[in-house]
């Protein structure tokens, strides 16, 4: 146990005191060299080691002080890891003793030549000072082992809440505070070097915080720290000895800690509108849709077939929102189970169920309250549910399984689904009000294969993407393979053609990918919409055969797009020819 690490506090004011009086920069390092107090540049050096083998590793292996005023010298810092890198000009060290052992080093610092010529002409008193500041340190310690036992069982007590993974504060009943781990400084945002917590009233901390004994309830709140807000989900618990309330203990996570950790939660100010890839006019079209519809807080479904990017679209719609600065929740309706979703949804109460947490559960509703919950795959939302969301959404409010009292939520939903809900309503699969309820903002997001050429611009997006996963050299598709993606139809969208360029990029040899480097299925697949044309070298002349190349790739593109006027006009300008041009070359095939 570090006994300076108990006045840490008190050894960092006395430093900066120290420091503006003198005006040298001052340090003190513990016997495991740890950095406990400092000025200047040492403060973002608090509690972080100092080189081993620095001139205080010395005084603390030695005990006796260490002078090094001399700047022509360096002598005694050559052995240092830090020597190259070092600024320090000057130094003086002295040891920090407690019953003849040393536990500690305090040192002035020169770091300019006005410290270092301070130093040099006050070197007796600065010697003095130090030898002084040394023994009010000593026997500050002194008293603490002698006077208050207290305060080191304070200490073992902090060292094992620091061991745990949650924000815990104790406070007397005076509802000060005794104790705080370093996970509650780092999720309230304290600076620990500027603000001393110990033995400060716990509303000077946390403005509006009810001291109150939550039952093992797990509540959520936004907590008022300084000018900031933090969101938290917390409970309170009074620790009692013979019937006697002693203290309070109050455990705490920042809840976008907890969505990153359980759920699917991404930082979603990293995927906005720029995350889409893509220039077709439908695509484009909903784009801009999306982006009017982010500014308002009405619900939007998200339609298409799986693999569109329904999910990156929910992303960016709320990274463009009021609310992009909350959280974001994920939640997928048919890859939990059904007897499961419900708690999913609303959290539980304790003891609501066999195997039920005895704090209860918070639900994703909760969870995302000022932020955004995205249901992917509505469709699949058992029946019995759908009246349970239905209200959630008429009355901002929800009731967990096994509970009675209804909690206010606010949260913007966004759903999305593959399926047809309309037909799903027809046939008794979905309820009729909860999906005029979804459907206030509807934004169909086309497939792959509607969206022209953009399956070659989003090939180059994942091929760049997959060269920095996998650390290879950027690779890029032959013609014959974009020619062979611009005639596949598909059927998994963006989903597939991911998969399928990370299969490529593993077997292809060359920076380019080839038709033999992709997957077998996708080949057996298309042979029947495309293929390599063949051209029979014992044909006679070279027009005829260039005659009959363009006859079939005209009547492989009329097959698939049809021989409608539409179809004539879409294969047109897929081959880059004028609709005339076309008519031209179909009576030249037929006379």
């Amino acid at each position: 146990m570090s006994y300076l690490k108990l006045l840490q506090d008190r050894i960092q004011h006395l430093s900066q005191d120290l420091s503006s009086a003198l005006d040298v920069d001052v340090t003190v390092v513990d016997e495991n060299y740890v950095r406990i107090g400092g000025t200047g540049g040492f403060i973002g050096e608090i509690n972080k080691n100092c080189p081993e083998n620095s001139i205080f590793a010395k005084v603390l292996k030695d005990g006796n002080e260490e002078i090094n005023i001399d700047i022509r010298k360096k002598e005694k810092c050559k052995n240092c890891a830090n020597h190259l890198k070092c600024q320090e000009i000057g130094n003086m060290a002295y040891p920090i003793k407690l019953d003849g052992n040393v536990i500690g080093v305090i040192g002035f610092v020169a770091f300019s030549p006005k410290q270092i010529n301070n130093m040099i002409a006050k070197s007796c008193e600065y010697k003095k000072m130090l030898s002084q500041t040394a023994k009010i340190i000593e026997n500050e310690v002194l008293n603490i082992k002698i006077k208050n036992k207290l305060i080191i069982e304070m200490a073992e007590i902090n060292e094992i809440i620091n061991s745990i993974n949650k924000g815990i504060v104790i406070i007397n009943s005076e509802e000060v505070i005794t104790h705080i781990n370093t996970k509650a400084i780092k999720i309230l945002g304290i600076n620990f070097s500027e603000e001393t917590i110990i033995g400060k009233n716990i509303h000077k901390i946390i403005k509006n915080l009810k001291i109150t004994d939550t039952h093992n309830k797990e509540l959520i709140e936004n907590w008022v720290i300084g000018e900031n807000y933090v969101k938290v989900i917390y409970e309170i618990n009074e620790i009692v000895a013979d019937n006697q309330k002693i203290s309070t203990l109050i455990s705490f996570d920042g809840l976008k800690e907890i969505i990153n950790i359980a759920m699917n939660y991404t930082k979603s100010d990293n995927i906005d509108f720029s995350n889409i890839v893509g220039k077709s006019k439908k695509l484009v079209k909903v784009i801009e849709k999306a982006k009017i519809a982010s500014l308002s807080d009405s619900t939007i479904l998200l339609e298409g077939d799986s693999g569109t990017g329904k999910e990156l679209f929910a992303r960016a719609i709320h990274c463009c929102s009021k609310r992009k600065d909350e959280a974001f929740v994920a939640v997928n309706c048919a890859s939990i189970p059904e007897n499961l979703l419900e708690s999913e949804l609303f959290g539980y109460e304790s003891g609501a169920f066999t195997g039920a947490s005895i704090k209860g559960k918070i639900g994703k509703f909760e969870l995302a309250n000022k932020g955004t919950l995205f249901l992917d795959e509505i469709g699949d939302l058992p029946l019995h549910l759908q009246p349970k969301l239905l209200r959630a959404i008429q009355e901002r409010e929800i009731i967990k399984v096994g509970g009675s009292s209804p909690i206010k939520v606010d949260v913007r939903i966004i759903c999305a689904t593959h399926k047809n809900l309309e037909q799903l309503v027809e046939e008794k699969g979905f309820r009729k009000d909860l999906f005029y309820r979804l459907n206030v903002i509807p934004l169909n997001i086309p497939s792959l294969k509607e969206r022209e050429n953009d399956v070659i611009l989003c090939s180059e997006y994942i091929l760049n993407k997959l060269s920095l996963k996998m650390g290879v050299e950027k690779k890029s598709l032959s013609k014959q393979v974009e020619n062979f993606f611009l005639n596949y139809e598909w059927p998994g969208n963006v989903r597939e053609l991911e998969n399928v360029l990370e299969y490529a990029v593993t077997f292809s040899a060359g920076c380019e990918i080839k038709i033999e480097d992709l997957p077998d299925y996708l080949l057996n697949k298309n042979k029947k919409n495309f293929c390599p044309l063949e051209i029979n070298i014992d044909e006679c002349s070279l027009e005829s055969k260039i005659k009959q190349f363009e006859k079939d790739i005209i009547k492989q593109y009329l097959d698939k797009y049809g021989r409608t006027t539409e179809g004539k006009k879409i294969t047109a300008e897929k081959l880059g020819i004028s609709l005339a041009t076309l008519y031209r070359k179909l009576e030249e095939f037929t006379s």
